[in-house]
């Protein structure tokens, strides 16, 4: 026995169009969307750093190298400064 089949109901212009409806509306969506996107990267394009910046960053990131004090210098200044406090009530008597 096989069971009986039930007929498919064929789509009426109603249901088409509710069904286009959907997809307009998923599609203004989905390009609205897009634009959002393509404007935000608009937007980071314009505020991104040249090379030139970069160059000029780095440049400046090396002096500061070269300008700073290493911790083990300033630790033996300090030592060679409170042994020269501490000899002179020595040297004195």
């Amino acid at each position: 026995m096989t069971s009986p089949t039930v007929p498919t109901p064929t789509p009426t212009a109603v249901d088409l169009l509710v069904v286009l409806t959907r997809l307009e509306t998923k599609l203004d969506t989905v390009s609205a969307g897009i634009a959002d996107h393509e404007t935000r990267l608009r937007q980071q394009e314009q505020t991104a750093l040249s090379e030139a910046d970069i160059a000029q960053l780095r440049a400046d990131v090396e002096a500061l190298k070269r300008g700073r004090w290493p911790l083990p210098a300033l630790g033996a200044l300090t030592g060679v400064a409170a042994l020269v406090v501490a000899a002179v009530p020595l040297v004195q008597h």
